[in-house]
């Protein structure tokens, strides 16, 4: 066949063939481009998560570190100082979570978040301490977020 093709056949056949290639290797360039992509999307997911998990970390940690510090101290002679004290351990039991602090949480929260809420609609109740325990619903929803950020994108 080849012999009775002239010039311009075998130059038409080899640009043919270069085209064909040419496609081939463009669709092959797409699926590693898409391959690719997923797989950065991936390792960036990772490393938010990984991220945000070693933030909570660092957060706990020092929050434990101010509440050891708080709860060693025994106490104090003077009744604001040692409401202060105890509303800082309080805030930090909280931050924390009963998971972590379950004697903790029982002894110094141990409220569900519906308590916590109608203690907050109760008129009777002191404002200040209403705004305190509404901050402290706040803090707990924060908490239960970057928690359940953590473990959707450990699932993920």
């Amino acid at each position: 066949m080849l012999g009775r093709m002239n010039t311009n056949e075998i130059t038409l056949w080899v640009q043919a063939g270069a085209v064909v290639v040419a496609v081939g290797a463009s669709i092959v360039a797409l699926v590693v481009s898409t391959l690719d992509r997923r797989n950065a999307r991936w390792i960036a997911a990772e490393d938010r998560r990984a991220a945000l998990g070693h933030a909570q970390l660092m957060f706990e940690q020092e929050a434990l570190l101010r509440l050891l510090q708080n709860l060693r101290r025994g106490g104090h002679t003077d009744s604001v100082i040692s409401k202060d004290m105890g509303a800082e351990a309080g805030a930090l039991i909280s931050a924390v979570g009963p998971e972590k602090l379950p004697r903790n949480w029982a002894k110094q929260v141990a409220q569900t978040e519906s308590e916590l809420l109608a203690y907050v609609d109760d008129e009777e109740q002191p404002d200040w301490q209403r705004r305190a325990v509404e901050a402290h619903i706040a803090l707990n929803d924060v908490t239960r977020d970057i928690r359940e950020r953590i473990a959707a994108g450990a699932k993920a």
